[in-house]
């Protein structure tokens, strides 16, 4: 009985230890030359060194990304709010030599929606559609042209908003 006992004693007493942390003192010291250093064994010059624990923070869960986040969906339901022709500029004189060739490109605000297109007008005709916001003109004649981009809907092609109508000269 007295061996149950003890045995029962010495199993009780190791597992009191075993969820005790395993830590290592840490002794500092400083040099000749002002350096401090740190080591597990003592020096005469040496203090104990308290660290302290590792604070932990449990990880967060992100969620999944839908579809359309919040920012797409106001923009949506607010529409565009700007639109322009940045290239060529208003009343320019294009000088392209004998092939009549210039890029017309556009800026709007916010992005092209992806179930909206683009449109080039050239001198009143559609000449591009499409979700480019770049269009080369080739062989443009000679003599003053007007250029206006429209962004409507691509399946019924309603317009949502237009750039103002802006003129060029082509000199061949």
């Amino acid at each position: 009985m007295n061996k149950i006992i003890i045995t029962l004693g010495l199993c009780a007493l190791a597992f009191n230890f075993s969820s005790v942390s395993h830590s290592t003192d840490v002794y500092i010291s400083i040099d000749e030359n002002g350096n401090r250093i740190f080591s597990d064994t003592p020096s005469s010059e040496s203090r104990t060194h308290k660290v302290k624990e590792i604070s932990t923070i449990p990880a967060i869960k992100v969620p999944q990304r839908t579809t359309a986040s919040p920012l797409d969906t106001r923009d949506a339901q607010l529409g565009y709010q700007h639109i322009s022709i940045n290239s060529p500029v208003a009343d320019s004189h294009l000088n392209r030599g004998e092939l009549g060739n210039f890029i017309v490109s556009v800026q709007i605000s916010p992005a092209l929606h992806d179930q909206d297109e683009a449109v080039l007008l050239y001198d009143g005709q559609e000449i591009s559609s499409g979700q480019q916001l770049s269009w080369q003109i080739n062989n443009a004649d000679r003599g003053s042209h007007s250029l206006q981009v429209i962004i409507r809907q691509r399946d019924n092609k309603l317009e949502k908003i237009a750039s103002k109508v802006q003129n060029i000269f082509v000199q061949r």
